[in-house]
């Protein structure tokens, strides 16, 4: 009986702590702003020294603070900013009764280091710093703030982009974001940066790197740069995202938090499977060699035999930065550390289509031959540790040296069945249906040691330089799978009687990769005066050696027939069906392997100058020089098993800003990027995969692309915003991936492909973002249209001449794609009380998922939304409770194909639910359910 009664008790006193105020007797209000633009600044430190007695607040929206019902008498107060040099300290005397009214202006004691925007030692961590970031930039950009990303109900770098105009995520089976979609452009076209420096991927096959892998809490601002100059790197066609960590702050910080919380999606009836992460490290033939033959006694199926069942799994996370500034302020360095260990997972079903469609009742009518009832348990590990140091010589000579390690550990267990012709082929009293369970962990690593040097030479010249070591790696240990076909007898009441399984099967597979770079940046910034005009000209480069390797190995075995219930596989003498398969040497994975050498270099030259007081123009031309060799372990009948590649790209870019006020600018801007081919689509592999196997292509050919923006902002102070703005696309030798036959018409596969034809891809994107007072509404929406058009197949029915197969053009939209895009927010945020609160909603409209080589058989993925809440409440002084929670409405993630629905038969509708879309076939959906997080965060 004491536990209700103490938490009514815990409850109203969280309610007193959050709605209480003060009532005021003598009262200082205080008011901050920038000594240049005289804007309020949001977030500053004001201390209030009384006697022994010592307040540290931090000002609301409008940069003010109110301190009531202070004692009478003498008091100081000065006030900090981090990136701002401390105010003078102000004396004064109160008496009985009084209010006073304080304004004090702050000056910027931030060293712009270079062109890319990384900050010498401020930490530039508000939303009045990101809009001033924003506002002064020579490119196009969009910015979040460290403290617009702490409130944000996410954990993660990738679901915290889905919050930026014009960006999407692609997610994982367990509704995770994984990639960032910019304006319609998937994740080929996009480069990922840290602190301006691009980083190796660690996937297998793409260059691209997973967004997912980075906890958010470790950024200063998440930089979404839209239009590239020529100091940037070329291969952007959709956007660059720029990490920008944590910096050296100018006094002690230390900040912590620890969370916890649960998904809805488990319970006793529906359990998340756990598995233990004792896996063979290494298959066979990497301990044995390839001419080891291996037995079933080789592989210790811990994977599969750990298997337990949790009803409600707990998630965690915790964080801690630490940083200061030492040497009379030379030498300033910071630590900070995340980890998460999240529970998260889906339950899907899918219908999928036969190879060929049918030429009746109509033309490429599809068929379908299994059914897919899936439920996903996953558990999610990161760690992220990184630290800078930086050290000023002199007053002209600056070092840094940055380290970041992150590392995931990914703990998928998937249970399915897979019914047959969704028992359309069986008797009324026999089913068949195929089982499968399949336990995978999945390691990913990147680590980047960066050492960088900033040296004044001149009045007149700079010089920078950037010394770089990244590596990337993703490692797959044993992924195990289980399954046998059921051939399961029904009584009259269509109950299970018995039970004979056939077909069972036991792999074993894995799968390395790893991608280095060792990279050499360099920058000279010459400025000189013109025809009275000062002009800054920088010229630099870069060089890039990256080797990167892959390997992949399965072993398959079998079972015998035998009959038992729900399929135990410690039952089952699995073997391979002769000795020879398990020779390391014979495994068909062996052609997929590949080792590539990578040298980029690339030279650029930019100017800046302003051509009229108020009209600046930023411009220059880059060249890049990409040389790559691969060399495979295909079959030595495999022609292309080795290849060279070489090419290059002049990338030239102009940009103009004109202000037509002090808070008000318009921007144009012109640039030519690329996108490189993956390295594993360029090689002669062929991979197995869900539905599809996957086979590369070494004649692929990079992107190019032509990009134009047009965009107008205003930033009327504090966190407020208006943009708005159009930009237009033009792509040569797009990448797609087609479902095309391999050898006869019912063998199929997934292979890139250039088309032929350019695409288009064009649109416009609104942000604004406005306080009334404490409260807040921030909305964005872009639109975008992308045009391609591509030969598919058309099966259709001739009375007198039979099957007709014909090639018809079809024009769509670019594969991931979205015409619209959303956020809408409202927020709270108060000083006075200690108190912000954020409801985000986010739309993603209905975009192309697969692409088919029929027509009108194309995959779409239905319209989505979602919504989040999230809160944050000071508790006593740097204390803080603060609650995530995503997905409250339990959206569901689901495909279709625009094709009538009233072709399925009452099973295949049974099976998938209520068809919600006229007109249209459900064939995929994935739920999720919500989540929840709650903890404490401590500031110092």
């Amino acid at each position: 009986m004491k536990q209700p009664y103490l938490f009514y008790k815990l409850l109203l006193l969280f309610v007193g702590l959050l709605f209480t105020t003060s009532l005021s007797a003598q009262t200082l209000d205080v008011k901050v702003k920038d000594s240049r633009s005289e804007e309020p600044m949001m977030g500053a430190s004001i201390t209030l020294v009384q006697g022994k007695s010592t307040k540290v607040v931090s000002t609301n929206l409008q940069g003010r603070f109110l301190f009531e019902n202070i004692r009478s008498g003498s008091y100081q107060l000065w006030v900090n900013f981090v990136g701002y040099k401390r105010s003078e300290v102000f004396e004064g005397t109160l008496s009985s009764g009084q209010s006073r009214f304080i304004v004090i202006h702050l000056q910027d004691a931030s060293i712009e280091m270079n062109e890319t925007n990384i900050i010498g030692h401020s930490s530039k961590e508000t939303d009045y710093s990101a809009r001033g970031l924003e506002k002064n930039a020579g490119m196009i950009q969009n910015i979040l703030s460290a403290n617009t990303i702490q409130l944000l109900p996410d954990v993660t770098v990738v679901n915290a982009l889905q919050r930026v105009s014009g960006v999407t995520i692609q997610r994982s089976s367990s509704g995770e974001g994984r990639y960032a979609i910019i304006r319609g452009m998937d994740q080929r076209y996009n480069t990922t940066l840290v602190n301006g420096i691009k980083i190796p991927s660690p996937d297998n096959q793409y260059r691209f790197v997973p967004m997912d892998i980075f906890p958010s809490e470790m950024l200063e601002r998440l930089e979404v740069i839209k239009a590239l100059t020529p100091n940037m790197e070329g291969d952007a066609i959709g956007g660059a995202m720029n990490l920008v960590m944590k910096s050296a702050p100018d006094g002690l910080i230390w900040n912590a938090n620890v969370s916890g919380g649960f998904s809805t999606l488990f319970s006793k009836s529906r359990p998340f499977v756990h598995f233990d992460a004792s896996p063979g490290k290494n298959s066979p033939a990497a301990v044995n060699g390839n001419s080891y033959a291996a037995t079933y006694t080789d592989f210790n199926n811990k994977m599969l035999s750990s298997q337990k069942e949790l009803s409600s799994p707990f998630s965690s996370t915790a964080g801690l930065t630490i940083g200061d500034r030492f040497l009379k302020r030379k030498l300033g360095v910071i630590v900070s550390a995340s980890y998460q260990n999240i529970y998260r997972g889906s339950d899907s079903k899918q219908l999928t289509p036969n190879a060929q469609p049918s030429a009746i009742p109509q033309p490429n009518s599809p068929q379908f031959s299994d059914s897919y009832d899936r439920t996903y348990s996953t558990q999610t590990q990161r760690l992220g540790i990184h630290n800078k140091i930086d050290y000023a010589i002199d007053q002209n000579n600056k070092l840094s040296l940055y380290n970041l390690y992150i590392h995931q550990n990914e703990f998928e267990s998937r249970t399915g069945s897979d019914t047959l012709g969704l028992g359309i082929n069986s008797t009324a009293l026999r089913k068949q249906i195929t089982l499968a369970q399949r336990n995978t962990l999945t390691k990913q690593n990147i680590y980047n040691a960066t050492l960088h040097g900033d040296h004044q030479l001149s009045d007149k010249l700079r010089f920078n330089w950037d010394g770089v070591y990244s590596v990337a790696s993703r490692h797959m240990p044993d992924r195990t799978e289980f399954s046998y076909d059921a051939n399961q007898s029904l009584n009259n009441n269509l109950e299970i009687t018995s039970e004979i399984d056939n077909n069972t099967k036991l792999t074993h597979h894995w799968e390395n990769n790893t991608d280095k770079d060792i990279v050499i940046y360099g920058n000279v910034i010459f400025n000189h005066t013109i025809a009275g005009r000062e002009v800054e000209f920088t010229a630099g480069g870069l060089y890039r050696h990256k080797n990167r390797k892959a390997d992949y190995i399965t072993y398959s075995l079998t079972g015998g027939k035998s009959t038992l219930f729900n399929g135990d596989f410690n039952t089952i003498p699995f073997a391979f069906n002769s000795a020879a398969d398990g020779i390391g040497s014979n495994n068909p994975d062996l052609q997929n392997n590949y080792k590539v050498t990578e040298d980029d270099n690339a030279e650029y030259l930019q100017f800046r100058f302003n051509l009229i007081p108020k009209l600046q123009i930023l411009g220059g031309v880059r060249v890049e020089n990409t040389r790559m060799n691969y060399d495979t372990e295909s079959p030595l009948t495999v022609t292309e098993r080795s290849g060279n590649i070489l090419y290059t790209d002049v990338l030239p870019s102009i940009h103009f800003k004109y202000a037509l006020t002090d808070n008000q600018n318009l921007r144009a801007s012109y640039f030519a990027s690329i996108s490189r081919p993956g390295f594993g689509e360029l090689v002669p592999y062929k991979m197995d995969g869900e539905y599809y196997s996957q086979v590369g292509n070494p004649q692929l050919k990079h992107i190019t692309a032509d990009n134009a923006d047009l965009r107008y902002e205003l930033f009327p102070g504090g966190a407020d915003q208006f943009l708005i703005g159009s930009f237009y696309k033009r792509i040569y030798n797009p990448i797609e991936y087609f479902v095309v036959r391999d050898g006869g018409p019912s063998s199929q596969v997934i292979k890139p492909q250039n088309d032929t034809g350019a695409a288009t891809n064009f649109g416009f994107e609104a942000l604004v973002t406005k306080f009334f007072g404490e409260i807040g509404f921030s909305l964005n929406y872009t639109y975008t249209h992308s045009r391609i058009t591509t030969s598919k197949l058309l099966y259709s029915n001739d009375p007198a001449l039979g099957l007709q197969q014909t090639l018809v053009d079809q024009t769509r939209p670019l594969q991931g794609q979205a015409n619209n895009v959303g956020n809408a927010s409202v927020l709270f945020k108060s000083g006075r009380i200690g108190l912000d609160i954020q409801l985000a909603f986010v739309y993603t409209g209905e975009r192309l998922a697969q692409v088919s080589p029929y027509y009108n058989l194309d995959f779409y993925q239905h319209a989505y939304n979602q919504l989040d809440f999230s809160f944050e409440k000071t508790l006593i002084k740097k204390l803080s409770f603060y609650g995530k929670i995503n997905n409250i409405t339990n959206a569901a993630s689901k495909l279709y194909l625009k094709f009538p629905h009233a072709s399925l038969d009452i099973k295949q509708q049974e099976f998938l639910g209520k068809q919600d879309i006229s007109g249209q076939t459900l064939v995929q959906s994935n739920y999720y359910k919500t989540m929840f997080l709650g903890g404490f965060r401590y500031k110092f």
